[in-house]
């Protein structure tokens, strides 16, 4: 059966995680629909097992890649190059999908002929609440030019879009390898190749969060830090080769996705353990940004303040409770 969607798993250790995965795709009435590749970067545990025994089962859908490590990117290199599915959506292997925004998903893609698919997304907090992540301001269901629209969606999220395939295959985006943080590339390399964009409002992705190991926690950020400067440097150097037919609303967006990163970047900088090493780093930063564009570096502040005020406005609003809970003990 020709595949509608691709499923590219990043699978590097998740036997705790790779099964609720599995089983939220497969569950779905219409799973026949779908490729799921379940891309194994050189995992040691029980991973590689676990996907031989759902491509056993299920050997129209499931199929196990099993590689030499090389990071995120790679992950998601190797599903580019492999995926027969007319529309590619990457997947980290310790998240999940809701099986009936798939359902629903599946349903409609069919009538669908746009490069980008947007979704809605839920942020699932260990051990906390859901949070539905809304990712666009746009009529739903319509297949409209990307340019009309792009000032109205925020910055798009790894977890919220679905690309057309052959867009990917035809202009050869490539991630960077044995790297994290490379969903920034992942955003923005395809940009400039998107004509046409449909807004599909169901929640499909489950991101998990809090876990210790995770990339974005603090440890990983501190650990990771000069990935933050590989991708820093890629991103920049993607900016300085734009075509300059590029519109301009596309370039805005650009310049604040790479702001984004830049931002994440240097507050990863600042959680690690004060050295004259990272105060050189911020500084080179710094200057870098603002010696290569001086929009991305305004943005970069902007960003930066409001984080700041959002700190500082938790923080008051916490002290005031505290006090309030005091307050009433007495």
């Amino acid at each position: 059966m020709e595949k509608i969607l691709t499923f590219s798993i990043a699978a590097y250790n998740v036997e705790k995680y790779l099964e609720k995965l599995l089983q939220s795709i497969v569950c779905t009435p219409n799973h026949e629909m779908v490729e799921v590749l379940v891309v194994s970067d050189g995992s040691t545990d029980r991973t590689i097992q676990i996907a031989k025994d759902y491509e056993q089962k299920y050997p129209e859908t499931v199929r196990l890649i099993d590689k030499e490590n090389g990071g995120h990117g790679s992950t998601i290199n190797r599903g580019i190059k492999e995926a027969k599915g007319k529309y590619f959506k990457a997947i980290d292997g310790d998240d999940w999908v809701d099986s009936l925004a798939l359902e629903k998903l599946l349903n409609c893609l069919p009538e669908i002929d746009s490069d980008l698919v947007l979704m809605d997304y839920k942020t699932c907090y260990e051990g906390g609440e859901d949070v539905l992540e809304k990712t666009a301001n746009i009529e739903p269901l319509k297949t409209v030019d990307f340019d009309n629209v792009i000032s109205k969606i925020p910055y798009m999220r790894y977890h919220a879009v679905i690309y057309r395939t052959q867009m990917l295959q035809d202009n050869k985006i490539m991630l960077d390898e044995h790297c994290f943080y490379v969903d920034s590339e992942f955003m923005l390399y395809a940009i400039p190749f998107i004509d046409t964009i449909t807004y599909i409002p169901y929640a499909l992705y489950c991101y998990r969060i809090g876990l210790g190991e995770q990339s974005v926690s603090v440890a990983g950020r501190r650990k990771h830090i000069t990935d933050g400067d590989r991708v820093e440097a890629s991103l920049l150097k993607f900016y300085r080769e734009l075509p300059k037919t590029i519109s301009e609303n596309r370039k805005k967006y650009i310049e604040n996705g790479i702001a984004a990163h830049c931002t994440f970047h240097i507050n990863s900088l600042m959680l690690c353990e004060e050295s004259k090493e990272i105060k050189q780093k911020i500084i080179q930063l710094d200057h870098n940004v603002k010696r290569q564009s001086l929009q991305i570096y305004n943005n970069m502040n902007q960003m930066s303040r409001t984080v700041w005020l959002l700190r500082k406005t938790s923080y008051l609003a916490y002290s005031f409770i505290q006090h309030h809970k005091m307050k009433n003990n007495q």
